[in-house]
C-alpha cells in the first residue's frame, strides 16, 4: 500500500532527447511512439556515426597533409644545403640554387595547402635534378642521398646528407665526421617520433650544426644543447598526446553549430597540428558553457513532453503540461476513466530536482468511513500503477529514484477545491447527456 511518493528525478540527455522528438513526431503523424521513435534513433545513430567519419577524415587528411609538407620542407631544407656546400667548389651551381621558397599557408584551406604542397614538390625535384646531374668526386653519394627515402627520411638518412655536406665542404677535419655523425645519431635515437614525422627543425638543426662542427669542443658544446632539446621535445610530445585525447573528447561536447574558426582550431590539436594555448581553452570553456545552459534547458523542455505523453499511453487522462513545468516548477493532475472524482497530483521542485506524487479527491463528498476506505482504495490502485509509470519514464530518459514513500492511510487524502482540478471524461459526458424528459401528467 502507498500514499504519498516522493522521488528525485533525472534528466538521461540523449534517451530524453530522442523520446520528445519522437512523441511530436508521432503526435504530429498519428502514429504509434514506438515505431516513430525507434525509427528516429536508427536515423540519429546514422547521422551520428556519418558525423564522426567525416570529422575522423578532417583530422586525417588534416594530419596527413601537415605531415607531408613538413617531409618535404626538411627535405627541401637538405637539399639546399647540400646545394650550397656544392657551390663552394662549383660555381655555376649557386646561379641555380633559387633566392625565394614556397611559404606555408596560414589558414587550413585544403586548396591552398595543395597548391602549397605542389610548390614544395616542384622545388625539391628541382634541386634533386640540379645535384643528381653533377659530376665530380662526390657525384654518385649525391645522386643516392637525393634518391634515398624521399618521403620519409631515417634520422641515418638525415645524417647521411649532413656527413656529405661536411665532406664536402673544405676546412673541416673529415676524421672527425663519423664520430660526430655517431654522436648525433645517439642523442637523437631518445626520440619517439610518430611513423613519417620529420625531426623537428630544432633538432635537426642542431645535429646539422654538430656533424658540421669545426672542433670537437664545439660538438660536445652542442651535443648538451641537443640533449636537452631531445627532452623538451620528448615532454612536448606526451603533452601534445593528452592534449589531442582531450581535443577529441572536445570535438564530441561541441555544439554541432560551434564557430567554424574555433572548431578547426580544436581539430588542429586533435590532429597534433597545433598546441592548446590558454587564449582558446578559454574560448571552448565559454562556448562549452552556453552549450551546457542549452542542453539543461532542451532536457527540461523535453521531460514535459516525455511525461505528458508517457501519461497519456499508459491510458491516463492528463491536463496539457507546460513545457516550463521542470524550469519553473509547477503541478499537473492527471486521472484514469473509472476513478470519479480522485486524481493524481504531481509537483515538480526544479531546485532540489524532485518531484511528488499524491492522491487528491475533489471536495463535496461526506467524510465518513465509507469514504476514508474508498481513499484508501484510491492510494492502493495508484500503487499498483506507479512502478509501471516508473518504468515506461526511464525507458524514456526520466528516470525517478523514490526518497520517501507513506503507506496508504498515514496521512488523509488531500481534499482539494474541485475548480482546481482538470475536467475528466465523465464530466464531458455528464454535461453533453441530454437532460431527462419531465413525465407527462
Amino acid at each position: 500500500m502507498s500514499g504519498p511518493i516522493t522521488a528525485g528525478f533525472f534528466l538521461i540527455h540523449g534517451t530524453l532527447l530522442l523520446s520528445a522528438h519522437a512523441a511530436r513526431e508521432a503526435r504530429a503523424m498519428k502514429r504509434e511512439f514506438g515505431e516513430v521513435r525507434e525509427q528516429l534513433r536508427l536515423r540519429e545513430n546514422e547521422l551520428e556515426q556519418t558525423r564522426r567519419g567525416q570529422q575522423q577524415a578532417r583530422l586525417e587528411r588534416l594530419a596527413a597533409i601537415r605531415t607531408r609538407a613538413g617531409q618535404q620542407q626538411a627535405r627541401l631544407g637538405r637539399l639546399r644545403s647540400l646545394a650550397e656546400a656544392l657551390a663552394e667548389t662549383e660555381p655555376e651551381v649557386a646561379g641555380n640554387i633559387p633566392s625565394a621558397w614556397p611559404v606555408a599557408p596560414q589558414g587550413d584551406d585544403d586548396a591552398d595547402w595543395t597548391q602549397f604542397l605542389g610548390a614544395l614538390d616542384a622545388a625539391v625535384r628541382d634541386l634533386e635534378a640540379l645535384l643528381g646531374n653533377r659530376g665530380g668526386r662526390f657525384a654518385a653519394r649525391v645522386r643516392r642521398s637525393v634518391e634515398t627515402a624521399a618521403h620519409a627520411p631515417s634520422i641515418d638518412d638525415v645524417l647521411s646528407a649532413y656527413v656529405l655536406q661536411r665532406e664536402m665542404q673544405s676546412g673541416l677535419d673529415v676524421g672527425e665526421t663519423e664520430r660526430l655523425r655517431a654522436t648525433a645519431a645517439r642523442i637523437l635515437s631518445r626520440l619517439e617520433l610518430l611513423e613519417g614525422t620529420p625531426l623537428p627543425v630544432e633538432l635537426e638543426s642542431l645535429a646539422r650544426a654538430i656533424v658540421l662542427a669545426p672542433s670537437v669542443d664545439r660538438a660536445e658544446a652542442l651535443a648538451l644543447e641537443l640533449r636537452h632539446a631531445v627532452q623538451r621535445e620528448r615532454e612536448a610530445a606526451a603533452a601534445q598526446r593528452v592534449e589531442a585525447e582531450e581535443a577529441k573528447a572536445l570535438l564530441q561536447q561541441l555544439p554541432e553549430d560551434a564557430p567554424a574558426p574555433l572548431l578547426q582550431a580544436v581539430e588542429r590539436v586533435a590532429a597534433r597540428v597545433d598546441r592548446f594555448d590558454e587564449r582558446l581553452r578559454v574560448a571552448v570553456q565559454d562556448l562549452l558553457a552556453v552549450a551546457a545552459a542549452d542542453r539543461v534547458r532542451q532536457e527540461q523542455e523535453a521531460a514535459a513532453i516525455v511525461l505528458e505523453q508517457s501519461l497519456r499511453d499508459l491510458g491516463y487522462d492528463v491536463e496539457d503540461i507546460e513545457a516550463t513545468l521542470f524550469i519553473d516548477g509547477g503541478s499537473v493532475h492527471f486521472h484514469r476513466p473509472g476513478w470519479e472524482n480522485y486524481f493524481v497530483r504531481l509537483r515538480v521542485d526544479p531546485l532540489e530536482h524532485t518531484v511528488n506524487f499524491n492522491v487528491v479527491r475533489a471536495r463535496g463528498d461526506e467524510e465518513t468511513a465509507e469514504r476514508r476506505r474508498l481513499d484508501a482504495l484510491a492510494e492502493d490502485r495508484w500503487c499498483a500503477e506507479f512502478p509501471r509509470l516508473m518504468q515506461t519514464l526511464a525507458t524514456r530518459g526520466l528516470q525517478l529514484d523514490v526518497t520517501r514513500r507513506l503507506s496508504a492511510g498515514e496521512v488523509p487524502v488531500q481534499v482539494v477545491d474541485g475548480a482546481h482540478l482538470p475536467a475528466t471524461a465523465e464530466d464531458a459526458t455528464v454535461k453533453s447527456r441530454p437532460p431527462l424528459a419531465r413525465p407527462l401528467r
